[in-house]
């Protein structure tokens, strides 16, 4: 007993209807049940007792209506998993809880509500099949409501095995399916989906779409909608979205569907103008159910990431605290150190690089505090997300912290951790409202020290062999990679030229390339040159062929073919592939081990992002005169200019 007092009461109270749900499995009559529980309750949830009178025939009445109570509302399979109804009893009656008492003395006093409010006990019940039993659930009387709700509750614990024993059966045969199954439908496709279980997603889809209502045929297609825009099938989606549109017109899903698939296409004024038309739809109908819903859209209308935020954070009670905190922090200051140091780089002249960075010392001692109820797992190499999203798990623990400590919102730690744990939130709008300017407070903080600790000497490298760098530059090169997902390329290229020229020239991200074609696409080319020129021996193909097209516009076209002809060498399955008059089909990825240096994939990963620029300004007829003339001539003249028929 001593170890269960030890426990909080929701701990307590989880332990009892565990118990109690074995209790039902095990078709206990009211009698037994009534017994078990007058034992059981005192031991394992001593506080509810602790509110009672200690008069021993009060405490007795209690327990005993308890047990009656929650013996009616227990779904016993004997039943059908059905809550059945308590016993109606004659006053004079002995009471059929076992006491001995006539019933008015005893359980005939006035209904007792639910013990511990509405809670799903057929959750409980369920936890005590064995997983070769849970198919005979849908057999049974169990509610819907229910049975989803065990499902999502099994899921979240990272149970997907048994939502799939348990849901898997509703829809096999051959008969009609109803609406009524579109919560099992959901649950079951989201269990599928951790498991990685792609065929099944597809195949329940199809049988819907076969013998499913026009409800459920809607839902089954507004499933599918998503699965296609998650995989960037916009069309797919589109397609699918307007059958299911035409087979539930009504339905209210399909609004928030519409929005978010014009989103994820950056389409941010038809966004705009669709939640409007939605908001004005669904209000005429004059339905106080969708009133909230109205609302929303009508936000989505004015600012749709804004929106969209709105709605996560209406939705869960931690991120709407974040947000609630971050907007109360207070303005990035100073509260880091570091020692400068100069070194001389591979020509002899002098780098400014800053050692570790050390926060104050009130500060350590708040990062301290923080490790130990924030569970920090950061990336390993050079990763900028972990995945970690069992953090939210102790929310309400650091966010009280970082509620009572403002303080900790200088620590570059901390917001590490905290961009991370945002990137995990799949809602739409949090990116855009809370991850960004997150990241974009890092930038800021880190802006703010160096200046400080570099004096006028110049630009200052953080570089990622140095650990304690690593939670800024981290943050830095995920709202560079934020920046360049969302097309906000003017902030990307300011960011990744910061990160790779200044902080980290090691670029351990990778980012020179990315940078080079966001130059590329808005003509800077003596940029596309700098970066060439910092990186002269980069064995990817990118800035080598980026270097051709920045040359070829800067008008200097025999130096153009000469690199032409020298990424060919190097490169010239990509030049082969780039310069055919069919354009290549889309290449498979090389395996688990990475992209094959020189292989058709690292070609296609080029050309698919970059074909566009060569054919701009008819360059890949330009380069196809070039090889052609080297050809006939053997390499003799290379000075011609490009002919715009070609």
């Amino acid at each position: 007993m001593d170890s269960f007092e030890s426990l909080d009461f929701q701990s307590q109270l989880e332990i009892f209807l565990q118990l109690t749900g074995r209790q039902a499995f095990l078709n206990q009559t009211p009698e037994r049940f009534t017994r078990w529980f007058k034992v059981t309750l005192p031991a394992l949830v001593p506080f509810l007792l602790e509110q009672l009178p200690p008069d021993p025939e009060e405490v007795n009445i209690f327990l005993a209506t308890a047990a009656t109570a929650m013996y009616a509302d227990l779904p016993m399979p004997a039943n059908g998993l059905r809550a059945q109804a308590k016993p109606r009893q004659a006053a004079n009656e002995s009471c059929a809880c076992g006491s001995g008492k006539l019933h008015r003395n005893c359980c005939g006093s006035p209904s007792m509500p639910p013990l511990f409010g509405d809670i799903n006990l057929l959750r409980y019940v369920l936890d005590s099949y064995p997983l070769s039993r849970l198919k005979e659930v849908c057999t049974t009387q169990a509610e819907i409501d229910a049975v989803t709700d065990t499902a999502a509750q099994w899921l979240e614990n990272g149970d997907a095995l048994r939502v799939c024993a348990l849901l898997e059966p509703y829809f096999l045969g051959t008969g009609p399916l109803s609406v009524e199954l579109s919560p099992l439908f959901d649950q079951l496709m989201s269990a599928w989906q951790e498991l990685g279980r792609k065929a099944k997603r597809e195949k329940l889809i199809q049988t819907l779409l076969k013998r499913g209502d026009s409800a459920l045929q809607s839902d089954a297609l507004q499933r599918l909608t998503t699965m296609q825009a998650d995989r960037g099938d916009y069309a797919g989606a589109w397609s699918s979205f307007v059958q299911a549109s035409h087979a539930n017109p009504n339905d209210p899903a399909l609004s928030f569907l519409e929005i978010t698939i014009l989103m994820s296409e950056k389409r941010i004024d038809e966004a705009k103008s669709r939640a409007a038309w939605w908001a004005n739809f669904l209000g005429l109908q004059r339905d106080p159910e969708l009133q909230r819903l109205v609302d929303n859209l009508h936000e989505i209308a004015n600012d749709p990431h804004l929106g969209m935020m709105g709605i996560a954070t209406s939705a869960n009670q931690d991120l709407q605290r974040l947000h609630a905190l971050f907007m109360a922090a207070p303005a990035p200051k100073l509260r880091h150190s570091f020692e400068l140091m100069i070194q001389p780089d591979s020509e002899g002249k002098d780098q400014r690089m800053a050692a570790d960075f050390e926060p104050d010392t009130s500060l350590r001692c708040l990062e301290a505090d923080w490790r130990d109820v924030f569970y920090q797992t950061k990336p390993d190499l050079s990763r900028v997300q972990n995945h970690a999203d069992d953090v939210w798990d102790t929310a309400p623990k650091w966010l009280d912290l970082l509620q009572k400590n403002p303080d900790l919102w200088f620590s570059f730690d901390v917001l590490d951790d905290l961009v991370m744990a945002l990137d995990t939130v799949p809602w739409a709008g949090v990116e855009q409202r809370l991850l960004v300017p997150m990241a974009e407070r890092v930038a800021e903080q880190l802006r703010l020290t160096l200046e400080a600790g570099a004096g006028s000497g110049g630009a200052v490298q953080c570089p990622w062999m140095i650990a304690s760098h690593r939670p800024m530059l981290r943050s830095v090169v995920h709202l560079a990679f934020l920046c360049q997902k969302a097309d906000n390329w003017e902030r990307f290229m300011a960011l990744a030229h910061w990160l790779v020229f200044e902080l980290n020239p090691n670029d351990n991200h990778g980012l020179r390339g990315d940078l080079s074609c966001a130059y590329v696409r808005y003509e800077r080319w003596h940029d596309v040159l700098a970066l060439q020129t910092q990186y002269p021996d980069d064995m990817n193909p990118v800035l080598k062929l980026n270097i051709v097209l920045a040359t070829f516009g800067l008008g200097d076209y025999q130096r153009a073919a000469q690199l032409l002809f020298l990424a060919k060498i190097e490169h010239p399955t990509l030049l082969r592939m780039l310069l055919q008059k069919i354009p290549p089909k889309a290449v498979k990825p090389d395996g688990e081990y990475g992209v094959l240096v020189g292989g058709r994939y690292e070609a296609w990963l080029y050309i698919e992002r970059m074909q566009q620029f060569w054919a701009r300004d008819n360059i890949l007829g330009w380069a196809r005169e070039v090889f052609k003339s080297i050809k006939s001539k053997s390499g003799t003249d290379l000075t011609f200019k490009p002919s715009q028929s070609t």
